[in-house]
This record gives structure tokens, sequence and C-alpha cells, in this order.
């Protein structure tokens, strides 16, 4: 009997073995993420067993094991879980949704980085993914409008031209106003190897390109952006106008993977301001001369003319642009690494103007967890630059464009025999087609940089770090003037060549410590840095060409007696000693303080060391018991901060005296030669001081949906850096002294949503907005200070205790004297037709006590705004940015209201809607010549308001379906159009143009017309 009960026993356990056996199948299928990407290394695990496997390089998984009606579970880092029930299946196809809130994402600080929830102060982070797409030659053009606290604007339309970039406004009346860049760790130099040259007073092109245009766009993976004194201390007297990081993309753990874009496009010229044509230019000049009786022999008619030359038109063509970028990146466990290649080409609008970039990067690192750490970072590029005629002087030396808005409409192009016309009536000023093609230069940046580090970690807690990193910028730059100008003829050919060389070097020790003590953790970090600046130029230049036709590569076959030639060599030591500690207590309690010394070459022994303290509190009042469970808010942290950061001359050793060769004097027959001071020494210079307050809130709201930011920052700088006038008697015109202070205050508001979001569907929006107010507090003994323009501008600025920096100083019109209008009350020899200034003093001349502030370059606010909307596979993107509240000085309105010559081409609006008897017009002069109150060429009519909202970006992109098995991973294919169009009052080219190269005061200077870009490229992924 027991033997029956046995055999039985064991039946019915075979039996439900084999049961058991038959729901078990084997699942297979692909995870991908909602734009259709491949997801490798996704977790996949039955739930309540240990059966678990992970998908392979093309998000592809096999698991066994699994009973019919389990539930299977999909975890990835950066993605939402998800729980999916089989009910049967065994081949799924599974889409991952990414995580809203990006909290626990790693941020990158100075010497270190946290997670974003443990950030203490101000810091924007943006991921590559987030930057604009499109023509960009730097990641300046890409990060424009993207984070809050950043002004980024495009001071000229031409290729390669540089950035205006501020960070919570201006710090500096002379001295740098843009951020420090750090690349991978690594500071870099952002000053220009070599600068442009001139001739007869005046520059060729005063827009340098940037130094940055070396680091190309595809290679970042993200920026982070330090904003106040906390966060951006630790680089004391670098961080006052505040930090940008730099990350580049670096190599993963799996198979290699071969990424390549391309992209290719058309630009337009954006605006052209309009100019009269023949028959209206024939028609003013001849009626301005009939209406005033002018004497014709003075004031020389305009004769018929069978030509409408459209100068503008001659200068300005569609150009192409073009993209091509290439990158291999994987590794395994140990070593990892990322290569890339880049080609971008750029065509100028306007002719002999272009960029060409080649580029390559490595990133390399191999290391063990917890015991040692090495890599290596290294960029190298070669840029092709060509220069048009675009310089800021007048007549025969200012731009080429400058020439064919004020050339005579009536006139030719060319003479018969081929050879430039030029109008008798129009001398000193040269045909802009000659000039265009005549005067020009082309230069040659070769840039390496980079740095090796190691880590080595004695402790798991403790690690020693070292860094060594250099930055080669060597360029040459060859200028030429053809005697076929007006400029080259008087010369018989100009050739300038220079070359210039800038080094940077880096040596840094720090020391880093991290550990957790049941509820308290303590990081820190200790250092050193050794930083050299080194700089050299030498530079030639000859005339009175025998043959010119060898341009500027024969610059020895110039006159020997005319020959000129100059070089000089600058050295510049920073040695700095840091130190920062991060502690927290229970995950919400957070304090951060830091220390650094700066001991700078460019001051006298007695004040060469600068010290920058900062501290910082961040209070987590979402992990508070309180808020602990409240379903909708997600986070809410505060912050607040103080600390200081510094600035220094950007001319080294300003506490010495400097010489140069004299005047050569005759003593006994003989000829003498002599050296002169040049300087005013100061031993006496301090370090420019920022001192910033900020306070914050970050949140989370509705499961991260809605998140975002709101600081205050209160920034005052002191010991401010100034070149002040001196008596002439000193033998110096002025000399550097710290005179006073300045205040910048405003609000900072980021905000992020999440609108819609499915498996199929999402549609998210960010918008930001930053007010911006700056205030001259001090200028120490001096009253004020008032600067004169480019060109025949004369004094167009002030700075004055009470007042913004960037103020323009000068007129106010409030009309046009009519012929009913009482006379009496102004000056004598005033005209029905004269404009009518506003006489503050009532005494019945316009001069220089009835001049106003007429407004500021900086603005009131600046914003943007992106939205991004997601079907399947299909991606639209547009982005907008604005300001508010920033002025501009026209001049071309100057050149049209007073008038350098009378015979000059002027803008239509103005002259075709002037003042006559029967047109009493009280929007513009009759601009008949002799007004007694003078020529006042900076007045609220050529001050005009440059706010503007633009549509900076447009975005669509469609991911194409692929087969399973085949060799590309993924395919994307796109269109883009960038700079699509302005919203604004302003009439000049573009409201946030600034042809002088000044980022404080913006001028228009006849300048290089932006650019609308339509592109259309493909990513694909091996």
């Amino acid at each position: 009997m027991s033997r029956l009960k046995y055999l039985l026993w064991v039946g019915l356990m075979l039996a439900q073995v084999h049961q058991l056996t038959a729901q078990q199948i084997s699942v297979k299928g692909k995870v991908s993420d909602q734009e259709g990407q491949a997801l490798p290394g996704v977790s996949v695990s039955v739930q309540g067993t240990s059966i678990a496997t992970m998908t392979d390089e093309k998000g592809q998984f096999l698991l066994k094991g699994a009973q019919t009606n389990a539930t299977l579970k999909f975890t990835y880092v950066g993605y939402k879980a998800q729980d999916l029930l089989l009910n049967g299946r065994n081949n799924l196809s599974v889409v991952l949704v990414a995580e809203s809130t990006t909290l626990n994402e790693i941020v990158v600080i100075g010497y270190g980085a946290v997670a974003k929830s443990d950030l203490t102060g101000a810091v924007s982070s943006v991921k590559a993914e987030d930057l604009t797409k499109g023509a960009n030659v730097n990641m300046q053009q890409a990060l424009q409008g993207r984070t809050p606290g950043v002004q980024i604007y495009q001071k000229s339309g031409e290729p390669g031209a540089a950035m205006s970039v501020q960070i919570r406004g201006i710090t500096s009346i002379t001295g740098n106003n843009a951020p420090l860049y750090v690349i991978d760790g690594m500071p870099v130099n952002d000053a220009a190897a070599i600068g442009a040259a001139g001739v007869g007073g005046a520059t060729n092109n005063p827009n340098n390109r940037t130094p940055l245009n070396a680091l190309n766009p595809a290679d970042i993976a993200s920026i982070e952006i330090l904003k106040d004194a906390s966060a951006a201390a630790i680089y004391g007297s670098r961080g006052a106008n505040g930090v940008v990081l730099i990350t580049t993309k670096k190599g993963k753990d799996g198979k290699i993977t071969v990424t390549y874009d391309a992209s290719y496009g058309q630009q337009q010229v954006a605006k052209t301001q309009r100019f009269m044509t023949a028959d209206e230019y024939t028609s003013a000049i001849n009626g301005i001369i009939e209406e005033g009786q002018l004497n014709p022999s003075v004031y020389q008619p305009v004769e018929a003319s069978t030509y409408n030359t459209d100068w503008q038109g001659l200068l300005l063509k569609d150009a192409p642009i073009q993209s091509h970028d290439i990158s291999f990146s994987g590794g395994n466990a140990l070593t990892k690494y990322h290569v890339s290649a880049g080609y971008f080409d750029q065509e100028g609008v306007m002719l002999n103007s272009s960029t060409k970039r080649y580029n390559a990067r490595v990133n390399l690192e191999t290391g063990v967890a917890s015991k040692y750490n090495v890599g290596i970072n290294l960029s190298t590029a070669y840029i092709k630059d060509h220069y048009n005629a675009n310089g800021t002087g007048l007549n025969d030396n200012a731009s080429a464009l400058y020439m064919a808005q004020n050339y005579d409409p009536t006139a030719p192009p060319y003479n018969p025999d081929g050879s430039y016309y030029r109008s008798a009536l129009m001398a000193p000023m040269d045909n802009p087609l000659a000039v265009i093609n005549g005067q020009y230069s082309v230069g040659d940046t070769y840039r390496t940089f980079g740095n090796l580090y190691a880590e080595y970690f004695i402790l798991p807690s403790l690690s020693a770090k070292a860094r060594i990193g250099a930055d080669i910028n060597i360029s040459q730059r060859n200028f030429w003037i053809d005697p076929s100008t007006l400029t080259g003829a008087s010369y018989n050919g100009y050739a300038d060549a220079r070359d210039g060389k800038r080094g940077y070097y880096l040596v840094e020790g720090t020391v880093n410590y991290n550990k957790t003590f049941g509820e308290h953790n303590l990081s820190a970090v200790v250092g050193s840095t050794y930083e050299r600046y080194t700089s050299s130029s030498l530079i030639a230049n000859s005339r009175d060409f025998a043959l010119p036709d060898l341009t500027y590569f024969g610059i020895g076959s110039g006159d020997a007696m005319l020959n000129g030639v100059g070089n000089g060599a600058q050295e510049n030591i920073l040695l700095s000693y840091l130190g920062r500690v991060n502690y927290s207590y229970a995950g919400k309690y957070l304090f951060t303080g830091s220390i650094r010394a700066d001991g700078s070459a460019r001051f006298g022994p007695e004040h060469r060391f600068g010290y920058f303290p900062s501290a910082a509190f961040a209070w987590k009042i979402k992990q508070e018991d309180f808020l602990k469970n409240t379903s909708n808010i997600d986070d809410l942290k505060f912050r607040a901060s103080y600390g200081v950061t510094g600035n220094q001359p950007n001319v080294n050793y300003l506490y010495y005296s400097t010489y140069a060769a004299g005047r050569v004097a005759v003593f006994d027959g003989e000829k003498v030669t002599s050296i002169a001071p040049t300087r005013s020494s100061n031993p006496y210079l301090r370090w420019e001081s920022a001192h910033q307050i900020d306070v914050g809130l970050d949140f989370a709201f509705f499961g991260s949906k809605l998140s975002g930011s709101i600081d205050y920052y209160n920034r005052k700088t002191s010991n401010l850096l100034y070149n002040v006038p001196q008596p002439l008697s000193s033998g110096f015109a002025g000399r550097t002294e710290n005179v006073g202070s300045m205040r910048n205050t405003g609000i900072e508001l980021a905000l992020n949503g999440v609108i819609v979001e499915s498996q199929d569907f999402k549609l998210d929006a960010n918008f930001n907005i930053t007010t911006l107010k700056n205030r001259v507090l001090s200028l120490g003994n001096v009253e004020q200070f008032i600067g004169s323009g480019p060109g025949n501008i004369g004094q167009y600025s002030i700075l004055k205790p009470g007042e913004s920096m960037g103020s323009f100083y000068g007129y106010l019109v409030d009309g046009v004297w009519q012929e009913g209008d009482d006379f009496s009350l102004a000056q004598s020899g005033v005209r029905p037709g004269d404009l009518k200034y506003r006489d503050l003093d009532n005494n019945k001349i316009i001069n220089a006590d009835d001049r106003v502030i007429l407004g500021k370059s900086l603005p009131d606010f600046f914003y943007g705004f992106n939205a991004n909307l997601r079907y399947k596979k299909l991606a639209l993107s547009i982005f907008l940015e604005g300001s508010k509240g920033a002025k501009m000085l026209n001049s071309s309105l100057t050149d049209s209201y007073y008038a350098v010559d009378f015979r000059r081409n002027k803008l239509a609006d103005l002259y075709l809607n002037r003042w006559t008897a029967a047109n009493p017009s009280n929007e513009y002069p009759s601009f008949i010549p002799g007004d007694v109150q003078g020529a006042r060429q900076v007045t609220n009519k050529t001050v005009e308001d440059a706010s503007y909202l633009r549509i900076q970006s447009v975005r669509l992109s469609y991911q194409i379906p692929l087969p399973e098995k085949l060799f590309i991973r993924s395919a994307t294919v796109f269109v883009n159009g960038q700079n699509l169009h302005t919203f604004t009052n302003y009439s000049g080219v573009d409201p946030a143009v600034n042809a002088i190269g000044d980022d404080i005061l913006r001028v228009d200077y006849n300048s290089y017309p932006l650019t609308r870009t339509f592109m259309a490229g493909v990513n694909v992924q091996f």
C-alpha cells in the first residue's frame, strides 16, 4: 500500500512539473526610446523571480523561463521604469519614456561635479540635445537665448565674427566683460592671437574672429553656466563675469558607434536698408537745390543718367553653408574613447568673405573604479578666414558697404574699358566694387588645446588629481590694398603681413575628499594652479610695388625705404590656491564654502594677490515631514549665497612705465635716436572686486510636469579700472586708476513644462526671462566721462554716477520748425524745415549744455522660448528669443540727417518724405544745408529703440524606419531655418548688431548684414 501511495505521489509531482514547464516560455523583443532609438543595457526582469537579462547594442533581448502570465519589469537610468504583463505574448516592442525630472543628473561645477538636486549656487545646465541646431560656427550661437541670465547676441553677420556674451550684465568699464570658458576642466584663452591691420588711421576689420570657433559645437556633450559668486568664486579673478563649463563627448562602454552628421544650406541677407534709386536720388538732390536756392556751382545738380546702379546689390549675394561631422565612440569597462573630425564651410553674403574650419578631437580615458583614472582631451583645428573691407572709418577708410550705401546711384559700376568708374563728386570715397575686390585680408589660424589628467585614489574617499594642459593659438593675417583702389593707388599697392602667437599653460594639483557619516556627508577639494600666458607678434608692411600682382606674397618687393616692421612679446603669470567644502545634513540642509587666492603679475608687488571667498546654503524643503508626502510637489529647494569674484586689467604690467622710440634729435650735426615714455605707471592699482548676493528657489510640481527656478541677484563691483584723463602737462593723456563702483541687479526666471505626453505624442516647452538694471554708483573724484564714437559721430556716450553703463548722450528733437511757428523762441537764423531741438536752458542757443541721456545699450530684460512637439517619428522644434529696452545708435541715420557730403546717397524714407512747403512734415527736416544749429549727430532721431522678438530657429526632423538587422542603427533627416524673422521697430540692419566690437555701447555702423539660413541634413548612426 505504501508503495502504491509513493507511485501516485511521484506521478502527481511529474504532472505538476510538466504543467509548470508547459507554462514557461521564451520572450524576445526590442526596447527603444520615444524617438525610436534603440536602448542598449536596459534591465529586463521577471517580477518575483531571479530571471533577468539585458538588451544588446541594438536594444534587443531574449528572456528564457518566464511564465505566460508573468509581469516583466524594464528599468534604465534616466527613464521611467515600466511594468508589462505578458498575457501569453512572446514578442514585444517596448518604448521607455524619459524621466521628466532631472534632479538626479550630474552637473559639472568648478573642480568637481554634484547631483543637480544638491546644487547650492545658481548654475544653469544645457545638454547637447537642447542646444540650437543649425549653422553654428561656435557654441555661443548654439547657446543663444537658452538660459536665464545669459545674454548672447551676434555682433555681425560676417562668417565667424565674434559674439557678445554677458552673464548678469556688465562688471567692468575697461576690463574683460566676457565669461571664462573652461573646456573639460581646462580654462581656455579667448583672446585673439593677432589683430586687424590698419592704414590711413582706420582699421580694416575691427571684428576679430572668436578663438572659440576652433571648438566644434558637435563635440559638446553639455554646458554648465556658473552665474552667482558661490559657484564662480572657485575661479577667483576670472569668475567675475561668470564661468561657462563645457564638457565634450566621451566614450561609453559597449561596441563601437559611428555617427555621421551632414548638412547643407543657403544664406540670404535678412534685411538691408533702402537707399534712393537713381530717379529718387535725382529728384531729391535737385529738389533740395531748388527749394533752398542753393548755388549750383557749389551744390552741383544731378545730371540725367541712364544708369540705376544698386550698389548694395552688387556687393551682396546668396551664399552656401555646409558642415560634416563624423565620430567614433566606444570602449569597455577599463578604457573608453571618443574620436571625431569635422569640416565647416560658410561663405559670406558679402563678396570675398568666408570661413572654413577643419577640426579633430580625441577623448581617451582609462581606469579602474576607486583605484585610478587617467585621461587625455585633445583638440586641434585649422581655420581659414577671408575678410573684406569692413572698417568704421570715413570715406576710403570705411567699409565697402558704407561706400555702397552712399555712392551715387546714377553712376555706372565700370568705365567702357572695364576699369572702375569713379565719380569726381564722390571723392575721396571710392567705387564700392573696387574696395570689395581690392582691399581684403586672409587669415590662417592653427589652434591646438587639451589636457592630460591622472587621478589616484589613496582611499576610497580620498584621491589626488593632477592636470597639465596647454592652449596654443598661432595666427597669420595678410592684408592687401590693390592699386586699383584709390587708397592703393596712392601707395602703389600696400601689403601688411602679421604673425601672432598666444600660449596658455596650466599645471594643476588637487586633493579630493568625499565621505558619508550617517546623516552627514562631507566633500572637499583643495589645490593649487599655476597658469602662464604668453603672446608674441611680428608685423611687417611695405608699399610701392613694382609687381602688385604678387599682393602680400611679394611684400619684400616693395620700396625698401618705405618698409615698416614691428614686434612684441608679453608674459603673464597667475598663481592660485583654492579650496571648497560641501556639507550636507540629512540630505536636506546643504552648505558650501570656498575661497581662492589669485596672484597676478599684472599688479604691483603691494597688491599682487586678491582673495575671493564665498558661502552658500540650500534647504530641500520638499524633504521636510510637512511636505514629504505631498504628491503634487516633487521638488522645492531654497538657495542663498554670497561671494566675491574679481577682475584684472586686460593690459600687462600697468604698474610699470613703458617706453617706445621717440623723436630723432640732431646734436653737432649728428642724428641721435631717443626713447620716450608712453605710459604713466600706477603701482597702486588694485583688483576689481565684485560682491554678489543670490537668492533662489528651485521647484518641480505635478510629477515634474512643471519645473523651474527663480533667482534674485545683486552684484556690486568696486575699484573699477578706468583710463582717467590727465592734464597734458603731465606728458600723458591718461592713466589707469581704480575710480569707482557699479551695481547690477535683476531677477531670473526659468520654466519647463511637459504639456502633453504619451507613447506616440509629446509636447513640451520652456521659457526663460531675465531683468537687468545697471547703475554706476561712483567714479571717484570725477563727475563724468564723455566718450566719442567712430567716423564723424563725435561725442556720443556718457559715464555718470546714477546712470547705466552704455548710456547715449545727445540732443532731443521735438519735431520740425514750421512756417507758422514763433521763431522768437529759436536760435537766430533758424528756418522753417530745420529740426526743432529742445533748448533745455532756454538761452536760444543749441549747444553741449542741451544734451541729455537718450537711453542705454543694456536691455531692461531679455528672454527665450522653446517648444518641442513629437508625434511618433516626426519632431518639430521652434525657438524664439528677444530683448526689450536697449537702444542702438544707427549711423545710417546719422549720415542721412547730418551728411558728410551733400551729394552722397541717403536713406530713401527720409529724403522722399522730407519737409517742403507743400509737405510740412513734422517728422523729417528739409535737409537744406546751412542749419545754424549745427550737426548734432546723436539725437533721439538717430538713437533708436533696439527691442526685438526673433524667430531664431525652426527645425523639422523625421526618423526613418529601418529594418532591424540593417547595419544602420538609426537615420534622421531634417530641415532647419534660422533667423527667420525679426519683429522690431528698429530701422537699421538688425537690432542686435554691433560694428565697433564693444560689449558696452552698441553702434550699427554700416554693419555686415545678418543672414536668414535654410538647411537640410541627415544624421546617421552605425
